[in-house]
């Protein structure tokens, strides 16, 4: 009975966050927009990968991302997640917070994939360019979550709650040198 209820409240989870798609997905392509008139360069190291869709799957949130990008910006799709084979020229998944902190370079990828941290699925040269594309655009934590005028003055303050949140995991709740 246990699990019909988990299963049950984890598709109204879904449900409810698919409904909020539009303001997600607005948020998320103005950021992708930013971060190309930024350094729209950048967005050319993905070479054949331009126009390709990525699953970028956070597995602590009920919903994934398409993210496409391309020489003259990208979009992100929030979508369902499906066992279903796709067509995504490589699926990325791991913790939101790996995730982030991948997006804004703060995260070594390679690290983060031997550790465990991350899962990827399909071709490993399109992971290559995105991990390029996104180093070469020196996005902050700021420019994926919030909206421009926000941005400056919210960084630092992002960036201590995912470091906090981050050192929280590693050492397993507890303070530093106690184990």
């Amino acid at each position: 009975m246990q699990f019909s209820e988990e299963r049950l409240s984890a598709r109204i989870l879904t449900d409810l966050t698919l409904a909020l798609r539009p303001p997600v997905e607005m948020l998320l392509n103005l950021a992708v927009k930013r971060a190309w008139r930024r350094s729209a360069s950048a967005f050319g190291r993905l070479g054949r990968f331009q126009n390709q869709p990525y699953l970028i799957d956070p597995e602590d949130l009920p919903v994934a991302f398409e993210l496409t990008l391309s020489e003259v910006g990208g979009a992100v799709k929030v979508v369902r997640r499906t066992l279903q084979p796709t067509s995504y020229v490589a699926e990325i998944s791991g913790e939101l917070l790996e995730l982030l902190a991948l997006f804004d370079g703060s995260a070594d990828a390679d690290a983060a994939f031997f550790a465990g941290g991350l899962t990827v699925r399909g071709d490993t040269g399109a992971v290559l360019a995105l991990n390029n594309a996104l180093e070469a655009a020196n996005l902050r934590l700021a420019d994926l979550l919030v909206p421009a005028a926000l941005a400056p003055g919210l960084d630092p303050i992002l960036q201590r709650l995912v470091e906090g949140r981050r050192a929280h995991k590693r050492t397993g709740g507890q303070p530093y040198g106690v184990h």
